[in-house]
């Protein structure tokens, strides 16, 4: 979009809302949004994914967990009490979550926004050790059939290995009462990454866009009445090629 002679695009925008820009060029995407209607919706709209984000999971979070519960669950376990508190954690954070909303779920109207829903089932699902997924990688074929079953629409888990990235399998999710998909995948270095797929809510075709929460960021979009969420604690730019790669395989 052009205001003036000065060009103005998204990545300008999602800059100018994450405080990135440096002063003269905050202050020139500052004045074309101040002078564009349209700008400024769109600057509203990512102002208020990234505070949704951070309430869920930055605002939202309990206290430290007591060291006798830890203790106790990790001497019966077996397994590290790190792992052990990221469980509970997520637990708990779900939870609130659930309080937090409770009332606005009864209406048919309510649905969260993309990369919020995105972001919380990967915070949920990738501290997961014996049960990250429902269906591994191994039941790829039968992974892809059942997923595209429930949504009623052909999906299939992409490759991302030229991203790095290996299929540990995926899962079906629910989503403002429809069905969801998350494909989760794993690095060499066990570094997660999902693709969260449903429904779009009005199928127009979109570009990338990027929210980022402290920890992790998300890349989505929409194509052919399918949304997408890709999500991870890495960069924009290794999401971006993610993502590319995904939208490349999905539109061949």
């Amino acid at each position: 979009m052009k205001q003036g002679n000065e060009i103005v695009t998204e990545d300008d925008l999602h800059k100018y809302v994450d405080g990135e820009l440096a002063d003269t060029k905050a202050g020139i995407i500052a004045a074309a949004v101040a002078a564009d209607e349209s700008l400024k919706e769109k600057v509203d709209q990512y102002r208020e994914i990234n505070r949704r984000v951070r309430e869920i999971y930055d605002e939202k979070q309990p206290g430290p967990l007591p060291a006798r519960l830890l203790i106790a669950v990790s001497a019966r376990s077996g397994l590290p009490v790190m792992r052990i508190a990221a469980s509970v954690l997520w637990f708990l954070i779900g939870g609130l979550l659930g309080y937090v909303l409770q009332g606005q779920l009864d209406s048919n109207e309510f649905v969260r926004p993309l990369p919020v829903e995105a972001a919380f089932a990967h915070a949920v699902f990738v501290p997961e050790v014996r049960h990250p997924v429902e269906v591994n990688a191994a039941e790829q074929e039968h992974l892809n059939a059942w997923l595209s079953k429930r949504l009623a629409r052909p999906i299939a888990a992409p490759d991302l290995r030229l991203a790095g990235y290996a299929l540990i399998g995926g899962r079906l999710l629910p989503d403002a009462h429809r069905p969801a998909a998350q494909f989760m995948f794993e690095d060499s270095a066990g570094q997660r990454i999902t693709l969260y797929i449903r429904h779009s809510l009005d199928g127009r075709a979109s570009s990338f866009s990027y929210a980022q929460s402290n920890e992790f960021g998300i890349v989505y979009w929409v194509d052919d009445g399918l949304a997408y969420a890709l999500t991870a604690a890495a960069d924009k730019a290794l999401l971006t090629k993610a993502a590319e790669i995904v939208y490349s395989q999905v539109n061949l």
